[in-house]
């Protein structure tokens, strides 16, 4: 599996994704702290120590659950529209590897991203937050960006099946991705209105909910107000998350299955 998962790694590197995945993640926190240095916004705090942990949540709330989707679905489609673009996908089955190894090896790899993705936002935020405010509760934060990185990858995967379904060109995959981040974000404008079941089945406005959640917990946020009672645990949240990435990728290892038979 080790080798699998760095043939993924190679085909990536040499089309030299890997440092734009980092170079995307450090581009949103500097705008973002701009927007919060104006009077309007910096009224806000009481003491710096709040106007970073605002910052923080800001930087991850919208350049973490709204940007990765974006990168995830990208990613996944390089990795799974190669073998049909080079016509290599026949050659590769004459090998002693079947295609649910190669579908767990691009699947590790998509998280892999998502954890470099995540870390790499949030070291720029600590960065830029280290310029403008007082930085505090790194250890925890930090373990947040990995939570979120994780479970934002997880929450995409019904994205990938997509992508992988429908097995069009790299553009039609990119705009399915927009409109997925799109989707997440209305669908976040829209919490008060809609009910509990259907917040809970969209990954990425549920995971934002455990965020916040999660930030209340750890006192980094003072409240989530009305919305208290959509929040879920975490418990519920790996719960409904593991359900829905178990059978997304069973559905895209039939996919590909097919693909293959074709």
């Amino acid at each position: 599996m080790l080798k699998l998962i760095s043939c993924e790694l190679a085909k990536l590197k040499r089309k030299k994704f890997i440092p734009f995945v980092i170079l995307s993640a450090f581009m949103f926190p500097p705008p973002v702290a701009l927007m919060m240095l104006t009077p309007r916004m910096m009224e806000r705090y009481d003491t710096k120590a709040e106007f970073f942990d605002d910052f923080y949540q800001f930087v991850l709330g919208y350049g973490v659950e709204l940007l990765l989707p974006c990168v995830i679905g990208v990613i996944a489609a390089m990795l799974f529209f190669m073998e049909r673009d080079n016509d290599t996908f026949k050659n590769l089955r004459t090998i002693p590897v079947t295609s649910t190894q190669m579908i767990f090896a691009k699947i590790i790899v998509l998280f892999l991203f998502g954890l470099i993705f995540s870390l790499s936002s949030a070291i720029a935020a600590i960065l830029c937050g280290s310029l403008i405010a007082e930085v505090g509760g790194l250890g925890y934060k930090l373990w947040l960006a990995v939570e979120l990185g994780v479970f934002v990858t997880a929450g995409t995967l019904p994205l990938v099946m997509l992508v992988v379904f429908f097995s069009k060109t790299y553009i039609f995959s990119i705009l399915l991705c927009i409109f997925y981040s799109v989707l997440s974000l209305t669908a976040e404008g829209c919490y008060e209105v809609m009910p509990r079941f259907l917040c809970w089945l969209m990954p990425i406005p549920l995971t934002n909910l455990w965020c916040a959640g999660d930030m209340v917990l750890h006192g980094t946020r003072k409240s989530v107000g009305q919305l208290q009672y959509l929040v879920p645990t975490t418990t519920q949240t790996v719960l409904i998350l593991g359900v829905m990435s178990v059978l997304s990728v069973l559905l895209i290892d039939y996919l590909y299955k097919k693909r293959g038979d074709d």
